[in-house]
């Protein structure tokens, strides 16, 4: 079993991206790490104000029901799919939450791209780059199955007088 972080910006496009990897990898059953970075607040309004809890504002409804689905389609790949973000920008603060989390893979493929669902929202892909762990950078190709081809019989009734 593996931990995969997997940096999100809380949209139905990125668990889409996060599918994908999830249908290529029937190896073992991971552990999904959500990833989320946030700026520090850099003033005292920051910290009491409204919008003192990013990481709290950006999750929806929405993406949650799409996490449980995820979970409940791929319950054989899957062992548990969960949110952690952190606070900071700069590359020890990531690498001790990669740390803590007991991270062993990050994916991240090069053509994906966050939009940012907060003003304090971090782009993690210089932390990415800079990770003391293997980085999926390529979109998993899932082959498409061929549909099954049923083959039916006629019977032909006769009677007999």
């Amino acid at each position: 079993m593996k931990n995969i972080l997997f940096p999100t910006d809380f949209t139905p496009q990125s668990l889409s991206v996060l599918e994908l990897y999830i249908k290529s990898n029937s190896t073992y059953k991971n552990t999904i790490v959500l990833f989320a970075a946030f700026e520090m607040p850099e003033s005292e309004q920051d910290v009491v104000g409204a919008d003192n809890k990013p990481h709290l504002l950006v999750m929806n409804e929405e993406f949650r029901k799409g996490c449980k689905r995820l979970k409940e389609k791929y319950s054989e790949r899957i062992s548990n799919i969960y949110y952690k973000y952190m606070y900071g920008n700069t590359l020890k603060v990531f690498k001790n939450h990669l740390e803590f989390n007991d991270i062993d893979e990050v994916f991240f493929p090069e053509a994906y791209t966050l939009i940012q669902p907060h003003q304090r929202f971090l782009n993690p892909a210089s932390f990415i780059n800079a990770a003391p762990v293997k980085v999926i950078r390529e979109v998993p190709v899932v082959s498409a199955q061929k549909p099954k081809q049923v083959v039916t019989q006629k019977r032909e009734l006769s009677a007999s007088y």
